[in-house]
């Protein structure tokens, strides 16, 4: 295996550090440049912690060092909880060593004929100190919030998962209400942003299933939708059938069925491309979901068809689909709905009105005096 780590600094990592520095320094050159440093060195050995113990249960790790910090990713052989627990526990870990070792070095020497070195440990002791604290905060992104969601998750499965999330959010938005009452809106606004993230992250849980946590199910979703992009369909299929056999719910249900439904409308299949939408409408993407409404109005199932109407039509606005809307308002008894979506389909020109108008869908409505106006409209 490979034993280098890759590491990768944005531009914006430094842009960041310096406004700290500058901060942080009184708007002095020199203290800008040295905090610059001083973030640089202590984000960088923080996400070592992550790495190099990643590495040491063989997997293979990178870094990236972005706006709001570091990040490392890793990959290899699926880890247990408790690998999970270690890795993430390590990045504060080696940070809080470096507090360490600024404090060791404060205490071991006198500084005060190098004033400008006492600074720098000074500065570099309390950083490192004040960000392992503030990391291992049981909030989502942060180390401490990773730690929670591990271990909860080792107990209580799904569920634990769920809960860190919700408790992320609900600590995250107490800790941005006080920051904006004591005024330190930047700092509020950051906890602010955590705790949106873990709210709609929560929101969006809801439907996860185990499954959905399932690294083998997760790879072979990536290998489907490789396999889309070069235009191996038939391949592509395979595997996405082979998730929906073994999940039947979920996330990784839901996408494995919107791919396949794409695919068997391109087969021609298009009634099994609607069984597959059709029970898990409520967890479509817009594309899919046109896709469906398109599905229901040629299957008849007008209820689909004007539930998803206004939806679609921003999504891909088309005669057609007007025309399929004022049918499935026209077959519900609503005159006025029917009326509106069969003057949005009359706009785009060419329509035959007498024709439409003698469908099945529009016997009950014909002679209704409010669908009437509409048509008179039509006409003038």
């Amino acid at each position: 295996m490979n034993k280098t780590i890759p590491v990768a600094i944005h531009p914006f990592f430094w842009i960041l550090a310096a406004i700290i520095g500058w901060g942080y320094s009184g708007g002095s050159v020199l203290g800008t440049l040295i905090w610059v440093a001083i973030v640089f060195v202590s984000v960088l050995v923080h996400e070592y912690g992550h790495a190099l113990t990643a590495m040491a249960f063989r997997q293979k790790a990178k870094i990236d060092l972005v706006a709001l910090g570091g990040l490392t990713s890793f990959e290899g052989p699926k880890l247990k909880f408790w690998q999970q627990f270690i890795i993430v526990l390590n990045g504060p870990l080696f940070g809080f060593g470096l507090f360490l070792l600024a404090t060791v070095l404060l205490v071991s020497f006198d500084w005060s004929q190098v004033p400008l070195m006492f600074g720098v440990l000074r500065a570099l002791q309390m950083a490192n100190l004040f960000w392992t604290v503030v990391n291992l905060l049981p909030v989502l992104p942060l180390d401490g919030g990773q730690l929670l969601r591990i271990g909860l998750e080792a107990l209580f499965g799904i569920r634990g998962y769920k809960a860190a999330l919700l408790s992320g959010a609900v600590l995250s938005g107490s800790i941005a209400c006080f920051l904006f009452l004591i005024q330190q809106f930047l700092a509020g606004a950051l906890f602010f942003l955590f705790a949106f993230q873990s709210f709609d992250l929560w929101r969006k849980s809801r439907s996860v299933t185990i499954q959905d946590r399932d690294d083998d199910l997760k790879k072979l979703l990536v290998e489907a939708e490789a396999h889309l992009a070069e235009g191996q369909k038939t391949a592509a299929q395979v595997k996405l059938q082979q998730i929906i056999d073994r999940t039947r719910q979920g996330m990784l249900y839901a996408a494995s069925c919107q791919y396949l439904a794409f695919l068997d409308v391109e087969d021609g299949k298009a009634e099994e491309a609607y069984q597959l939408l059709l029970p898990i409408e409520e967890e479509l993407a817009p594309e899919a979901r046109c896709l469906l409404h398109q599905l229901a109005a040629q299957f008849k199932n007008w209820q689909v068809v004007a539930k998803c109407s206004a939806e679609c039509y921003q999504v891909a606005p088309t005669q057609q689909m007007a025309l399929a809307n004022a049918r499935a308002f026209a077959h519900l008894r609503e005159p006025r709905l029917a009326g509106g979506w069969l003057q949005s389909a009359w706009q785009y020109g060419g329509l035959n009105l007498e024709n439409v108008l003698s469908e099945e869908e529009f016997q009950g409505i014909n002679h209704n005096p409010e669908f009437r106006q509409f048509i008179e409209t039509l006409h003038s």
